[in-house]
């Protein structure tokens, strides 16, 4: 049975339990498209058939995941999914809990590791292993957050930098130098960065959500 791009994108996802990264569409998307990577444009060729059929077969979570239309995103612990539970009170909960996350984090990590930023108004509590895609226990772990300046939240969100176990932070070469330049993004050693207790969720971020 030859698959459809849609076709293959959405098993890619129900293998997942619902949701990929774009680096694990673009590491495993020949598994069920084998043709997919013939093309020299054919990252941009999968991200163009994720973004037509978004709200249609697909919708886009946080950073770089995307998922079936039907995935539960706010859902605690997706074992529950099935309980009659109103959506609204779900949002709820998740919210309340992600505000209390936030302040935890912020007792433990103050300010931006890379750009030394301590205003609270300008800092995010970024999850290094998305919300979405994490166990419930690993969605209130603080030791799977970071506290990032908005930029470079949005940069490690989107699987753009990553930081290893060695306190590194590494530049994907898909962005541009000039981007790299005119948001003057160093990679190198930051010695600030909390990698203790962080370890493994480091390692995630860096084999299914950085794109190399």
């Amino acid at each position: 049975i030859v698959l459809t791009k849609v076709e293959a994108i959405r098993q890619l996802m129900m293998d997942n339990g619902g949701a990929i990264t774009l680096r694990m569409l673009y590491d495993n998307i020949e598994k069920y498209y084998p043709e997919a990577k013939r093309s020299s444009e054919w990252q941009a060729g999968l991200r163009g058939v994720l973004y037509r059929d978004i709200g249609k077969s697909f919708k886009k979570l946080d950073g770089s995941v995307y998922a079936l239309k039907n995935f539960n995103e706010f859902a605690i612990d997706h074992s529950y999914e099935n309980e009659l539970v109103a959506e609204k009170e779900m949002i709820t909960k998740v919210r309340t809990l992600q505000n209390k996350y936030r302040k935890e984090l912020l007792k433990l990590l103050s300010f931006c590791p890379i750009t030394g930023v301590k205003d609270k108004r300008l800092l995010i509590a970024s999850h290094i292993k998305p919300w979405c895609l994490s166990t419930s226990e690993e969605k209130i772990d603080v030791n799977n957050g970071l506290i990032l300046s908005p930029v470079y939240d949005k940069l490690f969100d989107n699987g753009l930098i990553t930081f290893t176990k060695e306190k590194e932070l590494i530049v994907s070469s898909s962005l541009s130098k000039e981007t790299v330049k005119a948001l003057n993004i160093r990679s190198g050693i930051y010695e600030r960065l909390p990698v203790f207790g962080r370890e493994k969720y480091l390692q995630y971020h860096n084999d299914n959500i950085f794109i190399s």
